[in-house]
């Protein structure tokens, strides 16, 4: 009988499903985050905006526990960076378009960081999320704080990492870290009613939008050169086809010329 690939990818008119597809629990073992990378990399020229989601119970329980990398944790960052699971973060931080994810279950430690390196964020309103290093005697690194820190609040991670309990899917969503909570039997058309939405937006835009925050997000103090480049995606979204195009549609009370409805 075949072996299930760790990832499913479907293409859509608009978009594009990445689907974690190792259940029930979805770990990031070598063999997945290698087929992330590469699905990512194989993206990166078109660049369709992402919907990341996962089968089975669990979103994902992270690191499988009997099988967590020294080098993660190599006082050398180039050593660091070059495990599979940091390349998927640095993938998905600097894909070109934006990245909904879907939340049906349970997610845990480095699955809640791959889960911050998106923009929207959807649930079930059952789910949990915890990162709980801690409990392992663990510290987590300091690039993954920050982009729990940016998508949680320093309260609320503090509380996390230090008690290294998982919190409800309300409490994330009140902290901001996830966008919307809807039932479970909801959950996919819902994320797929926010792609739709997402893609009515002008491919350049959205990936102009995304590149400045990300920007905005990385720097405390922006030097020159990401000034000149938020002013260079600025003025070409205002100057180009995608603006003309969405005005005159926008004027005529006609739908929008990017995608669907």
């Amino acid at each position: 009988m075949p072996q299930e690939m760790p990832l499913e990818i479907e293409a859509h008119s608009h978009w594009t499903e990445l689907t974690l597809n190792q259940p029930p629990r979805n770990v990031l073992d070598v063999d997945m985050l290698s087929a992330l990378v590469k699905a990512l990399d194989d993206l990166q020229a078109e660049a369709p905006p992402l919907l990341l989601k996962s089968t089975g119970k669990h979103f994902s329980t992270g690191y499988p526990i009997s099988d967590i990398p020294a080098e993660i944790f190599h006082h050398d960052p180039a050593v660091r960076a070059s495990t599979p699971f940091e390349q998927v973060m640095d993938r998905l931080t600097h894909y070109p378009a934006p990245i909904l994810a879907v939340v049906q279950g349970d997610a845990y430690g480095g699955a809640v960081e791959m889960l911050a390196c998106t923009d929207l964020r959807i649930a079930a309103d059952t789910a949990r999320v915890g990162v709980p290093p801690v409990r392992l005697g663990l510290v987590y690194s300091h690039t993954g704080l920050r982009r729990l820190l940016r998508g949680f609040g320093s309260p609320l991670v503090r509380e996390m990492l230090m008690l290294g309990e998982a919190i409800t899917a309300e409490r994330a969503y009140v902290a901001g870290f996830f966008n919307r909570l809807v039932p479970a039997d909801n959950l996919l058309e819902s994320a797929r009613e926010m792609m739709r939405s997402m893609t009515r937006g002008g491919p350049a835009a959205l990936r102009g939008t995304r590149r400045i925050l990300n920007l905005l997000e990385e720097r405390e103090a922006l030097p020159d050169e990401a000034l000149a480049e938020i002013g260079r995606l600025r003025h070409e979204s205002r100057s180009g086809e995608e603006f003309a195009r969405a005005r005159e549609a926008f004027l005529k009370k006609e739908p929008s010329p990017f995608g669907e409805g």
